[in-house]
C-alpha cells in the first residue's frame, strides 16, 4: 500500500498494511514548534531553513528527510515544498527571530516590534486589504507562542444581539480570494499527482471554540445565562460565512484531498466539558451539521472534527452528524481512557491521535519510556483500522530530541498487522 491507500483503508476501518503515521500532516494539533524542530534537526547532525506554517502557534513544516525517516504517510494541503503561488513563483517567506533562533516566517505576516521586545501580529488572512491593519495577537519577549487572549476580544463588551453586525478580522476566520484558491488548487493538485501521501485539508473557524474567543469567556458565560442571542448570533454569522469559504475551498482543493477539517472546536478542558452538552446540543451542533453535510455533498472527502479535553459525551453526537475523524484524542483527560474509546467508539470513528502524551510523557520521561508507552497506546487503538497514529498534540519546546526519535521508532516498530 502507498501512504494514501493506507489512509484511507483506516479512515474505513480496515486494516491496513500497516498503521498510518501523521506528522505535521493535521496542522492544527500534529504538529511541531519550532524550536523543539530546531533541536531536533540538530540532533541529526545537519542544517536546514525552518519555514513556519502557524505563526500563532510558530509550528514548523517537517521537511522531506523527517517525512521519510519517520515513515510519515500524511501531508498538509498547506506544504509549502511543492511549486506554489501565482506565476510558478515558489511562496515567499522572510526571516524572523524567535528567542535567539532564526525562522522563515510567510512575507504576507505582519509583525511589529517595540522597543521594549513585545511584538503585535496584525490579521493578515483576510480577503479585504482594509481590515489587515487589526492587532489580533501579541508575544511577549520570552514566549514561545503569541497569545489573542486576551489581546483580542472583539465582542467582550456586547449586551445585545443587534449590536453585531458582522465578523470582525481574525486570523483564523479564514477569507479566501481568487489568488489563495489558485494557490490552492495548484498545491493541491501537485501533491495529489506527484506523492503518494494522503492529502489533509482544513477551512473555516470553529463554530463553538470562535464563539468563545470573539466573546470571551466571561461575556460567553454570561450569555449562556441571561441572552443566548448573542450566542445564537455570532454562530448565525459564523456558519453564514464558514458555509460560503468553505465551499469555495472544495471546489478548489476537493478534488485532490482526502480529510477536511471543519475547524477547532475545543470543547473539553482537563477535567470535563466546556459546556453541558444539551446546550451545545441546541445552540451549536446544528450549525456544525451543517459544515460536514456540505463536506458530504461536494467532496468523497472524510470529516475530521478537532477537539481537546474531556469530550467524552459528545462522540455520540460527532458519528452521529456524519464525523469521521476525531483529533487529538487527548488521552490524558477525564473519562478519555484510550482502552474505553476504543471499545465504546472504534467502530464508527476513527482516532487521529492518541498515540502520545505530550504533557507529561514525551516531554519529561524517558525515552525508553516514551517507546513503551508509544507501543501500549498503538496496540490498543490499531485493531480492526480507525487509528491515525499521531501525538496527542504539538510537540513543545525544550522536548528533548531523542524522545521525539523514540516516539516514531516505537510505532514503527509495533505498526506493522
Amino acid at each position: 500500500m502507498n501512504p494514501r491507500e493506507r489512509v484511507a483503508a483506516a479512515l474505513e476501518h480496515k486494516e491496513p498494511d500497516v498503521v498510518p503515521v501523521d506528522f505535521g500532516g493535521m496542522y492544527c494539533s500534529g504538529g511541531i514548534h519550532a524550536l523543539a524542530y530546531e533541536e531536533l534537526v540538530k540532533h541529526f547532525g545537519f542544517c536546514e531553513e525552518i519555514r513556519i506554517y502557524d505563526p500563532i502557534q510558530m509550528l514548523a513544516e517537517p521537511s522531506e528527510f523527517f517525512l521519510k525517516r519517520f515513515g510519515v504517510d500524511v501531508v498538509s494541503v498547506l506544504r509549502s515544498t511543492p511549486p506554489t503561488g501565482l506565476d510558478e513563483k515558489e511562496k515567499k517567506f522572510k526571516d524572523y527571530y524567535l528567542l535567539g533562533s532564526k525562522l522563515r516566517i510567510p512575507e504576507e505576516v505582519d509583525i511589529i516590534r517595540e522597543d521594549n521586545g513585545y511584538e503585535h501580529m496584525r490579521a493578515w488572512f483576510t480577503g479585504d486589504p482594509l481590515r489587515r491593519g487589526t492587532i489580533v495577537a501579541r508575544r511577549t519577549p520570552s514566549a514561545c507562542y503569541f497569545d489573542h487572549l486576551p489581546v483580542y476580544i472583539p465582542f467582550k463588551d456586547v449586551d445585545e444581539a443587534s449590536h453585531i453586525k458582522e465578523l470582525p478580522p481574525h486570523h483564523w476566520i479564514p477569507e479566501y480570494s481568487d489568488a489563495d484558491l489558485k494557490t490552492l488548487r495548484k498545491n493541491a493538485r501537485w501533491l495529489y499527482e506527484n506523492t503518494g501521501y494522503a492529502i489533509f485539508g482544513m477551512s473555516g473557524a470553529g463554530i463553538f471554540e470562535m464563539t468563545i474567543y470573539l466573546l470571551g469567556f466571561e461575556n460567553f458565560s454570561r450569555s449562556l445565562k441571561k441572552n443566548r442571542k448573542i450566542i445564537e448570533r455570532v454562530v448565525e454569522l459564523l456558519l453564514e460565512h464558514n458555509k460560503i469559504e468553505l465551499k469555495k475551498y472544495l471546489n478548489a482543493v476537493g478534488d485532490y484531498i482526502q480529510i477536511v477539517g471543519i475547524g477547532g472546536e475545543d470543547l473539553g478542558g482537563q477535567t470535563g466539558p466546556f459546556i453541558n452538552p444539551k446546550e451545545w446540543r441546541e445552540l451549536f451542533k446544528p450549525a456544525i451539521k451543517e459544515l460536514v453535510e456540505i463536506i458530504k455533498s461536494r467532496t468523497n472527502c472524510y470529516a475530521m472534527i478537532h477537539s481537546c479535553g474531556s469530550i467524552r459525551p459528545f462522540i455520540s453526537d460527532f458519528i452521529e452528524m456524519g464525523i469521521d475523524v476525531l483529533n487529538p484524542v487527548q488521552i490524558s483527560a477525564k473519562d478519555m481512557d484510550p482502552l474505553e474509546l476504543k471499545k465504546e467508539f472504534g467502530n464508527d470513528m476513527t482516532f487521529w491521535g492518541g498515540g502520545c502524551d505530550t504533557q507529561r510523557v514525551l516531554p519529561f520521561a524517558s525515552p525508553k519510556e516514551v517507546k513503551d508507552h508509544v507501543k501500549n497506546l498503538t496496540e490498543i487503538f490499531k485493531p480492526g483500522g480507525g487509528f491515525i497514529f499521531n501525538q496527542v498534540h504539538n510537540i513543545q519546546p525544550q522536548t528533548p530530541p531523542e524522545n521525539i526519535v523514540g516516539m516514531f521508532e516505537a510505532v514503527n516498530e509495533v505498526r506493522k498487522y
